[in-house]
């Protein structure tokens, strides 16, 4: 089975000598199309390239005993400059607005405080207040001392980087 790559290329059928993809990069990209059909053409096993440049699409018929269609695959990466994009680590949807919700509200928190405070600051002196409010009812470990941590690495981790 061949793997598809999100937001990349996709796999969009395959059978024996047929496998049709999904290429957002050959969108209206007639530079790119020409590229990729002038060097398919070159390769033994390949019979028929079609390229719907308006939706991305490649169709190609392939000879399986002259080219394995994961080796095939391969070389549409290759040919389409996808090979680094496909493998490169990316972030979900849901961290990326998870990650703006958190940045407009560290700016929210710095401008009501007039530059005071920010999201990390504050919420780490909420995990300090409530850390030594633990540890002065109850001196059990690890509940408040966990708390004065957290505050701690929070505060830090603007450091390390």
């Amino acid at each position: 089975m061949l793997q598809s790559f999100y937001g990349v290329i996709q796999v969009k059928h395959y059978q024996t000598g047929r496998l049709r993809l999904q290429a957002d990069v050959l969108k209206e990209n007639v530079e790119l199309e020409q590229e990729f059909l002038n060097n398919m053409k070159q390769l033994s096993g390949i019979n028929e390239v079609k390229i719907n440049s308006v939706i991305g699409s490649i169709l190609i018929y392939f000879d399986e005993k002259v080219l394995e269609s994961s080796f095939l695959y391969l070389i549409v990466l290759k040919l389409l400059h996808l090979d680094e994009e496909a493998l490169k680590s990316k972030s979900g949807k849901v961290k990326v607005m998870l990650k703006q919700i958190f940045e407009a509200m560290d700016m929210t928190i710095y401008n009501k405080s007039k530059g005071y405070l920010d999201l990390k600051t504050l919420i780490s002196g909420i995990f300090i207040f409530y850390g030594l409010k633990k540890l002065r009812k109850v001196p059990v470990l690890p509940t408040g001392a966990t708390l004065l941590w957290w505050a701690s690495s929070l505060l830090s981790e603007g450091k390390r980087k």
